[in-house]
């Protein structure tokens, strides 16, 4: 999906034809909601279903997302399959983690660090194949085959999940169930909301204001609204001793660096997918196998740094201020290369493998962290929350970072955004010792 979606979007002929910004917007969105919806999904989890029974579900719902793509009866069915799509990875992304935190639940930081970076290789090895499979398929006999063998991949991935004996051997009981009474007020305030919503966007469809500009920009302001939100919530809520308070008050300094490496890491779907296509000399590859470059990356150096981290210790925060570093690096690389692309010249792909080299360098440093240090702060019963509030940093900086994309374009915005990445890398530098005591490492 990464590797088309853009493409899809821009394309005149067959697909929606929309403008390279509004695409961003759009992909942006799409990729932010696919976060966003990670915390109402581990808050499920952790209440109702249990991790497990949660991840089946979304991986269901998943299938039927790239099935509604794959049927093209319009443009109805694209907004269906985002939304579906958008809502089976919430209930699947933070409970699959979640699931490895259980795993791994009784071992060492470094164990568990390690364990994590597996699971992300495990992960991009998948992404890899399917980038390029879906990639090409796209470009040669169209988006609805690519939707179609995505679907089929969701499908085969399920059967998989079910059959997995390690994972048939978790608990899959709800870390902390909802009382009769708290079912009866969560089922009220979901109505509420619904009707709340239902009434705004009838309201904006009678006045003339329901237009997808206005809907993508509205979701981007709800994006940064909730995490505000939700750690207010968490810090007020009473059941939180002061260990556990002191760690979510950490959490925010790792939230907040983590929302600046996504805003910039994401554009890899839209903004750094459609510079390839344009810009980029690819040797006489589909321009959609440039998304192949990270996964290639995470696989190989994966395991290499799960076994430095075996044997060395590097703090989370320090972790987290190198990752942001090494992103914004690309960003200021990337500007250097559009100052290169002038009238119909095609730049090296060298420029992309640089591009992907540092982030996926960052990457590896922060996110495996991210997940594994949800896993250690979060309070009894909230593994699953967490896990999902540090995947809502994933949402905020994508909302973020795709408006700015779709208002910014070029060497502006590539300096823009990394200029911004260093400087709060250098801040997480600074502020990494009074991060290790709230975190007591």
């Amino acid at each position: 999906m990464r590797a088309v979606l853009a493409l899809f979007l821009v394309d005149t002929a067959n697909g929606l034809g929309m403008s390279a910004g509004m695409a961003t917007a759009l992909v942006g969105a799409y990729l932010s909601a696919c976060y966003f919806t990670a915390l109402p999904g581990g808050w499920l989890a952790d209440r109702v279903l249990g991790a497990r029974r949660a991840a089946l579900i979304g991986g269901v719902v998943i299938l039927l997302g790239h099935v509604s793509l794959a049927v093209d009866l319009g443009t109805w069915t694209v907004y269906t399959g985002l939304v579906l799509i958008a809502l089976g990875t919430g209930l699947q992304k933070p409970n699959m983690t979640a699931l490895v935190g259980k795993l791994f639940g009784s071992r060492s930081d470094q164990e568990r660090d390690a364990a994590y970076s597996k699971f992300y290789a495990s992960i991009n090895i998948g992404g890899l194949l399917a980038t390029l499979l879906v990639g090409w398929l796209g470009v040669h006999f169209g988006w609805p085959v690519a939707f179609g063998a995505a679907a089929i991949g969701m499908a085969a991935s399920l059967v998989v999940f079910l059959t997995s004996g390690g994972l048939r051997e978790a608990d899959d009981r709800p870390g902390n169930p909802l009382s009769p009474a708290e079912r009866v007020r969560v089922l009220k305030y979901t109505a509420v909301t619904v009707a709340a919503i239902a009434v705004a966007a009838v309201a904006s469809a009678l006045t003339g204001g329901l237009t997808l500009a206005h809907c993508l920009t509205a979701f981007s302001v709800l994006a940064v609204l909730a995490p505000v939100w939700y750690f207010t919530r968490l810090l007020r809520n009473r059941d939180i001793d002061d260990r556990g308070r002191a760690g979510i008050r950490a959490y925010v300094w790792l939230f907040a660096s983590a929302v600046v490496f996504w805003a910039i890491f994401d554009l890899a779907a839209s903004n750094v997918q459609l510079f390839a296509n344009d810009h980029v000399d690819m040797l006489g590859m589909p321009s959609t196998w440039q998304a192949a470059l990270n996964p290639i990356m995470i696989v190989l150096f994966a395991g290499v740094l799960a076994a430095v981290w075996k044997r060395v210790s590097v703090s989370a925060p320090a972790k987290f201020s190198i990752g942001l570093v090494l992103c914004g690096a690309s960003f200021l690389l990337l500007a250097v290369a559009a100052t290169q692309t002038t009238g119909t010249l095609r730049i090296s792909i060298l420029w992309l493998v640089g591009l992907y080299f540092l982030q996926t360098l960052g990457e590896l440093f922060l996110s495996p962290t991210g997940l594994s240090i949800s896993h250690k702060l979060a309070p009894a019963g909230m593994g699953s929350q967490l896990a999902g509030l540090f995947f809502l940093s994933a949402s905020t900086g994508d909302a973020i970072g795709s408006q700015v994309a779709s208002h910014l374009t070029g060497t502006t915005l590539y300096l823009a955004l990394g200029s911004l990445a260093v400087l709060a890398g250098c801040a997480m530098a600074v502020a990494t010792p009074r991060v290790r005591a709230l975190i007591q490492e």
